[in-house]
């Protein structure tokens, strides 16, 4: 069985299929931010179709573009690429609608978080602490191959 299980393997490698790793995002907000926040809000928050949930203005947070954690979020909860996400700030430019605020690290999004009424971020594990609430946590399998470097 063993023996089978290594051909297997092996096969699907030289394919070109791999194994995904299990990747946790932590959607969180500030301690003081009372909004409820739904997974499936996400993307139109983060595109800005959604700005107000209960009379509070949301201000979405994102990591630089070539960010390993953004990079993923993009992919697994925007369904977007880069590239996709260029062209289409770049037609809301014309509407007025300008991208959301880019942060250069993870201890830059938790800070805003914390003093910033209204703000969502996307953490992973290590950031979080009782100055933030977690909204959701969204768990992928990520093929790393399909990501140029972390």
């Amino acid at each position: 069985m063993k023996k089978y299980l290594l051909v297997l393997m092996i096969f699907l490698i030289s394919c070109g299929v791999s194994i995904g790793k299990e990747f946790t995002i932590y959607i969180v907000t500030g301690a003081k931010t009372d909004i409820d926040i739904k997974c499936s809000d996400l993307k139109s928050i983060y595109l800005k179709e959604k700005i107000f949930i209960k009379h509070v203005r949301v201000i979405p947070v994102n990591l630089p573009s070539d960010n390993f954690l953004r990079k993923i979020f993009n992919k697994y909860v925007l369904n977007m690429t880069q590239e996709e996400l260029n062209i289409y700030w770049n037609e809301k430019y014309y509407e007025g609608v300008v991208p959301p605020i880019v942060l250069k690290s993870q201890k830059a999004v938790k800070k805003f978080l914390q003093n910033v009424e209204g703000s969502i971020g996307y953490l992973t594990k290590d950031y979080l602490d009782k100055s933030l609430k977690i909204k959701c946590i969204l768990k992928v399998n990520v093929n790393e191959k399909d990501f140029n470097s972390r």
